[in-house]
């Protein structure tokens, strides 16, 4: 591994001790979608993250993703960092790796972790294997979804219309032009659960979502397959007020999805997804099961469970 010690140690040195207060959470860790050069995806991709001479000093931490996009991601880490220093992040998926500058520090609902918004600085590496479109129109029609190429593996976050999103969820394939195939294939949902091939003996401890907690590894604690899908949905309180954003992930029991809307947990909400503006479109209650405040604060991320009479 060849390391760049000039690289790390000037920015190191130069900005050690600059630290983001926990309860002032910076507005940069998760920009708008002007400012995005891609569509984010809530996704928890096992990593291990290595300091060197920070201002927690040498570590390595095993931990996931929370949130990518192509150039960054919002990590969760026991170890405090500061903005502008210089980690080290190895994807254990692939065991693929690049340096990423911390951009500021996210409030987390955890007591054990700190959220940090970090971006890449080698631009031309692909550390996620995963394609990105631009940012979507959050209230516009065009959905996307995780997909993988069942000739090729290619993963890809693939725009799609609302027809091919039915042809999707009726026949479960795709037919979609793979670049790495060179002609037209069949695509399938990526699998969510995403877990480390191998644990190097370096530090055989096995990384844990630090939103959700332990887990086995062994029990399903789903009813229903999850799938990144990012579908126009429109969410109505009991007020009656209503705001219309894009789905975090879908299964047939519920979805996921960052509101301004304050809702507490219990609470009962109507929703139609996916959205177009028709007349005559299919409203479902459901149910708020998960609450937690997203990345910069301003939003609510919610996990509705669909209320079955």
């Amino acid at each position: 591994m060849a390391w760049r010690g000039l690289h790390f140690g000037e920015k190191l040195r130069y900005n050690a001790g600059m630290l983001t207060p926990a309860e002032e959470p910076t507005q940069a860790a998760e920009t708008s979608p002007r400012q995005r050069q891609t569509e984010r995806l809530k996704l928890s991709i096992p990593i291990r993250v290595m300091s060197f001479g920070g201002s927690a000093g040498d570590f390595v931490e095993n931990t996931c993703t929370i949130i990518i996009n192509r150039d960054g991601a919002l990590i969760a880490l026991k170890h405090r960092v500061a903005p502008d220093e210089t980690l080290r992040i190895i994807n254990l998926e692939n065991f693929r790796e690049a340096d990423f500058r911390v951009v500021g520090e996210v409030r987390l609902q955890s007591e054990e972790y700190l959220g940090w918004g970090v971006e890449c600085l080698e631009k031309e590496r692909t550390l996620w294997d995963i394609e990105f479109p631009p940012p979507l129109d959050p209230a516009g029609l065009s959905a996307a979804a995780l997909l993988e190429c069942l000739g090729c593996g290619k993963q890809g976050l693939l725009v799609l219309n609302l027809v091919e999103v039915e042809l999707l969820e009726s026949a479960g394939t795709l037919q979609k032009l793979c670049d790495r195939c060179g002609h037209l294939a069949t695509w399938s949902y990526a699998d969510v659960t995403r877990r480390p091939k191998e644990i190097p003996p370096a530090a055989p401890q096995a990384p844990v979502s630090p939103v959700v907690g332990k887990w086995d590894g062994k029990v399903e604690r789903r009813l229903y397959k999850r799938m990144a899908v990012k579908l126009r949905a429109l969410v109505r309180n009991s007020k009656g007020d209503e705001e219309i954003v894009k789905t975090e992930n879908l299964s047939k029991g519920g979805l996921a999805l960052c509101l301004k809307m304050q809702l507490s947990l219990g609470e009962f909400v109507s929703v139609i997804c996916p959205y177009s503006g028709g007349v005559q479109e299919f409203e479902r209650k459901a149910e708020v099961r998960y609450r937690a405040p997203h990345v910069a604060g301003q939003n609510w991320f919610y996990g509705l469970r669909y209320f079955r009479e």
